[in-house]
């Protein structure tokens, strides 16, 4: 374990202040170099598995190919043996990261089965091995994301970062919601608040801020420090710009439904760019109810973008949709 007075350079935390969250299926390059132009101060790609990285994986080291231009970004691992996370970190730090984040809270069943993200929460020996055993592998940072506990029974995210500043770790996330909660209810921002108040390394706020309101009201609970944003990013990776100029007293009116479809097509050329037009159209399926919704009078172009099988095909319905809403503008109110 690393001697706990060797300091990595973690200045990246104490400057920024919104990140976006590793989504599984989301937090993809394009998405994350959107949301870096348009204020997120760092990203974390989304999760990895460290055994699918150590043994070659392809689609596992695609997630660790960055776009030039994103800005600093975290790669995620997730795994339960120490052996394979410090093999990955090591990996993982060829691509170059501004830092190594472990996934100690992902709720979904198949990762833990697998004895791995928030199972690990039960078995606070193994989490401080793992994490010894990365900050070990790796001269940058290592950050670590946990949850409020397993369950209501077990709610032990204080011990856990006590755990985690012990064994070298220089941050950590806390979704404060129970691995038995998943994403329901509501998440508990007073945990971060006391988890601020006993560790001496940032604890970084996440969970329910979708909107600038939600993001003055985590900071007026946990105090000052950084927030990582994920849903509430979706279809909207203008909020980090949104906050920023709140905080300078400069807040976005709404935002018209041609910029709306514009970040969409970009994002979709993006994705083909980088996957191919199969891949990337079927993929964005998934993206266009984020970005739409709210938005009156377009369910049928909703069902066409849902069906879709070619890049032209896209377009087409984008420029339909632009079109529908020039002339609705034109009608008299």
């Amino acid at each position: 374990m690393m001697d706990p007075d060797t300091k990595k350079d973690a200045g990246i935390f104490d400057e920024s202040l919104l990140c976006l969250a590793p989504m599984a299926g989301y937090s993809d390059a394009p998405f994350r170099l959107l949301c870096a132009e348009l204020g997120a101060d760092f990203t974390v790609a989304e999760m990895a598995s460290a055994e699918g990285l150590v043994h070659g994986g392809e689609k596992t080291a695609d997630m660790l190919r960055f776009i030039e231009g994103e800005g600093p970004v975290g790669i995620q691992l997730f795994g339960a043996n120490p052996v394979a996370i410090a093999a990955a970190a090591s990996i993982a730090g060829k691509s170059h990261p501004a830092f190594i984040d472990l996934n100690f809270g992902c709720p979904v069943r198949k990762v833990v089965r697998k004895n791995g993200g928030s199972a690990i929460m039960r078995d606070l020996g193994l989490m401080e091995r793992i994490a010894g055993a990365a900050v070990d592998a790796v001269s940058i940072p290592v950050t670590a994301k946990i949850r409020s506990g397993w369950s209501e029974k077990e709610i032990n995210f204080l011990e856990t970062g006590r755990v985690l500043e012990r064994a070298g770790v220089s941050a950590v996330t806390l979704h404060p919601r129970t691995r038995s909660q998943g994403f329901t209810g509501t998440a508990r921002w007073s945990h971060i608040k006391l988890l601020r108040e006993k560790l001496s390394i940032p604890v970084i706020a996440n969970g329910d801020v979708r909107t600038v309101a939600d993001y003055e009201r985590i900071v007026s609970v946990t105090g000052k420090g950084i927030v990582m944003i994920g849903r509430g990013a979706l279809g909207n990776p203008w909020i980090f710009g949104e906050i920023k100029n709140a905080m300078e007293g400069r807040p976005w009116s709404k935002r018209p439904v041609d910029d709306i479809v514009r970040m969409m097509e970009r994002h979709l050329r993006m994705e083909v760019e980088r996957k191919g037009e199969r891949v990337a159209v079927m993929e964005m399926r998934k993206q266009y109810r984020w970005y739409l919704r709210g938005i009156d009078d377009i369910k049928r172009y909703r069902s066409g973008l849902s069906q879709v099988e070619s890049l032209t095909g896209t377009i087409s319905i984008f420029e339909a949709i632009r079109e529908e809403c020039r002339e609705r503008c034109k009608r008299p109110a």
